[in-house]
């Protein structure tokens, strides 16, 4: 039973990479090289951004003698990143899948019930750690030769590592489901919870650069500091080094935290994945009933959907708050904005104005809340095939659920800018209008994308949400069009104007956006309307 529910864990985990959810078959052939292709294209840009930090601290420490210290700033960022990776879908695959109940009532303990999700868990934090750890090992081994002791040591503190980070991931999602069965809007505290945490994690991002310039700078300073008040840390890089008895030390330690944590939420594991999680027993009022058009019914039941699900909140509406905190920011740090010096190319008149332009429109690719709002049907999607509206309609209610909450923060956004920088009445005019054409284009988009790689089979809903195949292809893509859209400036910058670039660049995107919707209206209505909720 337990290897069945392990293979169980990790088929529903994993299951978007080897399995067509459209046509609900395996990948093969070229189709899964080509997925193999994407996915070590997007892991090899991340680790090679780790590679720069390894090799910026790996050799001055190592020829100081403090290989070990190399070891523990390198395994405190992969503690970080695993579970940056890993702590926002903990709370929904612990306790919020929808087999729960149903696994719950067999033959099988809540103990091991529970032992299997978290091994979920464990391979998502883990592969987010390894982005970390293989370009640190790996700058590690090039630049000082380890001996076999070395090389055992390092590869087994970096699997201690992985438990260490599933000890805090489950600590953190345990903390946020038992608010959430003390509360009645668990969404909106869990998604309070993890906004505090991403605040404090980019804070400590953001402070991370400099400490590690200074670090190098003076190693030994650094190295007794963490000796006399981390004793952990300096034993883990004391293990990753070949040392058996700080390996041992680290590994019981982890090893007890984590039986620890284990033992704590097994004894509230059943309670807490069947509770009511906090909902109000509601007495019955006899009242007058609204009236609304179905287009607003329709739109009020998306808002619904987005409101009561913190997963996909945080997930694909993270833009609204960066676009609001970004606003509030720039009219607070005016002076340090119109002071930098960005002109970067000769007889530019107004740089600013475009780089300002990109940056709200990649703030506002953060909002991807088109891409799995099909697939977030799942098995209901009959109620809304049966209800007396067209597939038009819903598409088009879950098109404005995404440019209500992508442009209005946007304007916000728009608007700081605009009192900051000052620009000409044309840039003043060209600025929004860029915005809000790649902002409707990615709307579409999204929705394109998730009507031709739907998944209506997943149990819990962090599966369509974060581990989509085609949430990844909406969000990566909406990163390298602006990428690719400021690359082309860069060559043509001599032949076009940057107003004129600008307007050119809207005008394609609103070409492109009456294109997609077009198809939504008419091939994306008809492919709902057919669309079978076991695909």
């Amino acid at each position: 039973m337990t290897k069945t529910l392990l293979k169980k864990q990790m088929m529903e985990l994993f299951s978007f990479f080897w399995q067509d959810k459209k046509k609900n078959k395996m990948r093969t052939g070229d189709n899964l090289v080509l997925f193999v292709l994407l996915y070590l294209l997007l892991f090899g840009m991340m680790a090679f951004l780790f590679y720069m930090v390894a090799d910026m601290l790996c050799e001055p420490l190592v020829m100081a003698g403090m290989g070990w210290l190399y070891f523990s700033l390198t395994g405190l960022i992969g503690i970080a990143l695993g579970v940056f990776g890993s702590v926002f879908n903990t709370y929904a695959s612990l306790y919020c899948a929808k087999d729960n109940e149903f696994l719950l009532a067999m033959p099988i303990s809540a103990s091991k019930i529970l032992l299997m999700r978290l091994t979920g868990v464990y391979a998502m934090g883990l592969m987010y750690e390894l982005l970390v750890m293989i370009p640190v090992l790996l700058k590690y081994f090039i630049t000082a030769g380890p001996g076999a002791a070395a090389v055992a040591g390092s590869v087994l503190i970096t699997f201690v590592i992985s438990i260490f980070v599933l000890t805090l991931s489950a600590v953190l999602g345990w903390g946020v489901a038992l608010i959430s069965t003390k509360t009645k809007r668990k969404s909106l505290i869990t998604v309070a919870l993890s906004l505090i945490f991403i605040a404090a994690y980019y804070y400590a991002y953001g402070m991370a650069a400099g400490l590690l310039q200074e670090i190098a700078s003076d190693p030994q300073k650094a190295g007794g500091w963490i000796r006399g008040r981390f004793s952990p840390l300096y034993h883990m890089g004391l293990a990753a080094e070949g040392n058996p008895l700080s390996l041992l030390y680290v590994s019981v330690l982890v090893s007890s935290l984590f039986a620890l944590v284990y033992l704590l939420l097994a004894k509230s594991y059943r309670k807490i994945a069947t509770a009511n999680k906090g909902e109000a027993k509601v007495q019955y009022k006899e009242r007058r009933a609204s009236v609304h058009s179905v287009q607003r019914a329709l739109l009020g039941k998306e808002f619904r959907r987005f409101l009561g699900s913190s997963a996909y909140m945080l997930n694909c509406g993270l833009g609204i708050v960066l676009m609001v905190i970004a606003a509030i920011a720039l009219l607070f740090k005016a002076d340090m904005v119109t002071e930098t010096d960005f002109y970067l190319f000769a007889g530019e008149e107004e740089p600013l104005a475009l780089i300002a332009a990109a940056a709200v429109c990649m703030m506002a690719s953060m909002n991807d809340i088109t891409a799995p709002s099909v697939s977030l049907e799942g098995n209901n999607l009959w109620l809304l095939q049966s209800f007396p509206v067209s597939g038009r309609q819903v598409l088009m209610a879950k098109l404005g659920l995404h440019l209500i909450l992508t442009l209005i923060p946007a304007a916000v956004l728009t608007v700081s800018v605009e009192l900051v920088l000052k620009p000409s009445p044309v840039f003043a005019v060209l600025i929004p209008a860029s915005v809000v054409s790649f902002i409707l284009f990615m709307a579409l988009f999204g929705l394109v994308v998730n009507l031709k790689m739907p998944n209506l089979t997943w149990t819990s809903e962090i599966v369509p949400i974060k581990q989509s195949m085609g949430v990844m292809i909406v969000l990566f893509g909406s990163w390298a069009l602006v990428v690719a859209l400021a690359g082309l400036y860069v060559l043509l910058r001599n032949y076009l104007s940057p107003p004129v670039y600008l307007a050119a660049a809207s005008t394609v995107l609103l070409a492109g956006s009456a294109a997609l919707f077009s198809w939504v209206k008419n091939a994306g209505a008809r492919i709902f309307e057919n669309l079978q909720a076991g695909s």
